[in-house]
């Protein structure tokens, strides 16, 4: 399991092509005694739009830590993805943000609601 410093940032390098400057940011801001993890991240409408996929993502990120001897963590989301989108980011990514935006305004069923309360009794 990866360490992550107690602050994270998310950046998003859109195009796969500042990676690099932003790495030196939270290098900087290491020099001042302040350890932030970076997060690269990018939706999976972004990647869509600009044609781009997560192991690009990672590549840049990579090559990022890499030119810049980077030592400390650094994470990659699957952002905004969900159960249809999800495999493509499997191998590139830590960790994965849900996209719930299909499901707002949904009502949960009356045993969904029974179950949640159920298992959360310190609510």
């Amino acid at each position: 399991m990866k360490r992550i410093d107690k602050f994270t940032f998310g950046v998003g390098d859109r195009f796969a092509h500042q990676a690099a400057p932003q790495l030196r940011a939270f290098q900087m801001l290491a020099s001042n005694g302040v350890s932030v993890t970076p997060v690269w991240n990018k939706s999976n409408r972004e990647h869509l739009i600009v044609g781009s996929d997560p192991a690009g993502t990672r590549a840049a990120a990579e090559n990022a830590v890499n030119q810049l001897s980077w030592q400390s963590e650094f994470l990659l989301d699957a952002d905004h993805i969900n159960l249809d989108t999800v495999d493509r980011y499997l191998p590139h990514c830590d960790f994965y943000t849900i996209d719930v935006a299909d499901d707002i305004g949904t009502p949960a069923s009356p045993e969904e609601i029974e179950d949640f309360i159920n298992r959360h009794p310190e609510l």
